[in-house]
């Protein structure tokens, strides 16, 4: 899956509108960094808290509240250069940036940044390997994801990635998320509902390389 398959590309786009991904297209990583800061810097505070912030809260509660005025990115799944690359960036503008200890984080963590390892056109789907707990927990309880996805790995449909899948399960256990858009929800009364689940919004950072 070195080569862009430009079709597939533009068909993972397309299926991207319907399923409320919000794509943007970088250059390379550092793009996509630079994006997750922006996207990070722009939303509100405890989007998935506040419909309990009018009740009385434990001390332990106030605490935590009273934290929550920083924000936090996680990125346990990175590499080590580009991880200091979002850690300066972050500090910069007073953001707590992290990449352990999600345990500490459950209900605090406002964007989760993650690496793409394989993507599918036909349901604009991402294919990640949650290899460690800390980098499960960062993509399923951050209110925001941003997942940089090299255009070089979308496959136009999932029996494309068969093979990649085959090898990776070879390997023994693992645990492979298939990330469709943001976590969504028709079972209350069938309204649809987002962030009941997961990451209230999905954006890719689609890169050239």
């Amino acid at each position: 899956m070195s080569n862009i398959d430009t079709s597939a590309v533009e068909l993972f786009k397309q299926k991207a509108v319907p399923v409320s991904i919000q794509v943007k297209e970088v250059k390379d990583m550092a793009e996509a960094i630079a994006y997750a800061i922006e996207v990070c810097d722009q939303k509100e505070f405890c989007q998935l808290l506040l419909s309990g912030c009018e009740q009385k809260l434990s001390d332990k509660g106030n605490e935590h509240c009273a934290r929550a005025t920083i924000k936090t990115i996680a990125a346990p799944g990175i590499s080590d250069d580009d991880f200091a690359a979002l850690e300066k960036q972050g500090k910069d503008k007073g953001f707590t940036v992290i990449r352990k200890g999600m345990r500490d984080h459950l209900a605090g963590i406002d964007v989760g940044f993650s690496t793409c390892n394989a993507a599918i056109a036909e349901t604009a789907t991402c294919v990640l390997e949650c290899y460690g707990e800390d980098l499960r927990i960062a993509t399923m309880i951050c209110e925001v994801h941003v997942i940089a996805v090299k255009k070089s790995q979308i496959a136009k449909t999932s029996y494309d990635v068969e093979k990649y899948l085959y090898n990776l399960m070879s390997e023994g256990p693992m645990y492979t998320a298939f990330i469709s858009g943001p976590s969504r929800t028709a079972d209350i009364e069938r309204v649809l509902t987002l962030g009941v689940h997961g990451p209230l919004e999905l954006h890719v950072a689609l890169m050239e390389a």
